[in-house]
């Protein structure tokens, strides 16, 4: 039987060089790091060794027990067994704020961006590894194939770059697809109610990601108001998609209301 682990698609990373480059590229302050899915421990080590408190997160009662002795019981590690999907973040980054660092399960990984991307409160830098196509697919410029709701979302709460990729050869056991480390520095995000309905427009539009935005959006308002918004707005409406910039999708926002129907 697989286990919940096997099953959400942990692998273990097991090269040093790739440990370093991640704990590495956190900033300096503030020097503490929260740690999600530390595993047996091959990042933690060096988050222990450049920060003062890390803070480990981990599914696995087992892993989560033998983590401690496995370092060498470092008083600057605090280790919490808790599912990050569903963990209550403002109990887990208290003392904060924190930086967060980790390697997530490719099963739940953009579910644990998702919670951690608005909560700037709580997190200064995320530095993550995921599987290489979500990396692309959290960075990816307008036009780009890649590009998504989940663009939307970060482009919109942070900064973010692709750091670099990781071969299948850097974990145990071996995953099928390339990995990608990604750089998010969390920042304060548009207005709220404009940032809502922006996120709520595209969610609709990328459902239909190959049409044209006045085809794309009929679900949510009529030609003659969608025309007139988008000109409004600025936006070309025999664009698609994947073409808008963030600031497109909140002009489009304050353009388009949602009293506006079909």
């Amino acid at each position: 039987m697989r286990t919940r682990r096997q099953r959400l698609g942990q692998h273990f990373l097991r090269d040093a060089r790739t440990a370093h480059s991640i704990a590495a590229a956190l900033s300096g302050e503030p020097p503490r790091v929260l740690e999600i899915g530390p595993g047996d421990g091959a990042l933690t080590r060096h988050l222990l060794a450049r920060f003062a408190a890390v803070r480990a997160l981990e599914l696995d009662g087992d892993l989560a027990a033998m983590l401690p002795g496995r370092l060498g019981r470092p008083a600057t590690l605090e280790v919490i067994r808790g599912d990050a999907v569903t963990a209550d973040l403002d109990e887990l980054a208290a003392g904060g704020p924190w930086q967060v660092a980790a390697n997530l399960p490719y099963g739940v990984g953009t579910p644990i961006l998702r919670r951690l991307l608005p909560r700037g409160d709580l997190f200064t830098v995320l530095v993550v590894m995921v599987q290489l196509e979500v990396a692309r697919r959290l960075v990816a410029p307008p036009g780009g194939a890649e590009r998504g709701l989940l663009t939307i979302e970060v482009e919109a709460r942070t900064r973010a770059e692709l750091l670099f990729t990781v071969s299948p050869r850097s974990f145990s056991p071996p995953p099928h697809v390339h990995s990608g480390v990604v750089r998010l520095v969390l920042q304060p995000p548009p207005d709220a109610p404009v940032l809502d309905r922006a996120l709520e427009l595209a969610a609709v539009a990328f459902c239909h990601r190959r049409k044209k935005l006045t085809n794309a959006l009929s679900a949510v308002g009529r030609p003659p108001e969608l025309s007139s918004a988008m000109e409004r707005a600025g936006v070309d409406a025999g664009a698609r998609p994947q073409d808008l910039t963030l600031a497109g999708w909140l002009a489009l926002a304050g353009a388009l209301p949602r009293e506006a129907s079909p």
